[in-house]
């Protein structure tokens, strides 16, 4: 009987210590979240007749969004149109978009389909091979 109640106490006093080490330990960090939208309206941006959209979601208290779109805007040609979206001049897009993260670029087809997305710093070469990427 006492062996008995001695192993009680001991798991007793486990599942105690168990349920304090899980109340005091810190909590893990949370990798950050972004939403992308699936599908645009075209005739919502420039030139909605283009084969493919580059769409750059941005802010002006953003500090990396003007070279994003510095290096988006290098890539316009006659069959992709580049247009920034900075969040004080565009902000019922950002909100009909659930855009909550810039900079956000996705590229889009002539259906409005978003077919990529990158989010945060971008290269003029990240940005073409993003492209690249779903041209072809």
């Amino acid at each position: 009987m006492a062996r008995t109640l001695i192993t009680l106490g001991v798991i007793v006093g486990a599942l105690a210590v168990a349920w304090l080490y899980r109340r005091i330990r810190p909590s893990s960090p949370t990798a950050p979240t972004y939403s992308v939208p699936a599908q645009l309206e075209r005739w919502d941006f420039a030139q909605p007749n283009t084969d493919w959209l580059l769409a750059v979601f941005t802010s002006k208290t953003c500090s990396t969004c003007a070279a994003v779109i510095e290096a988006a805007e290098e890539l316009a040609d006659d069959t992709l149109a580049v247009q920034e979206v900075e969040h004080r001049r565009h902000g019922e897009l950002h909100r009909r978009y659930a855009v909550d993260a810039v900079p956000l670029a996705v590229v889009a087809d002539r259906t409005g389909a978003v077919c990529a997305s990158l989010a945060g710093p971008a290269t003029s070469a990240e940005l073409s091979a993003l492209i690249a990427s779903v041209r072809h």
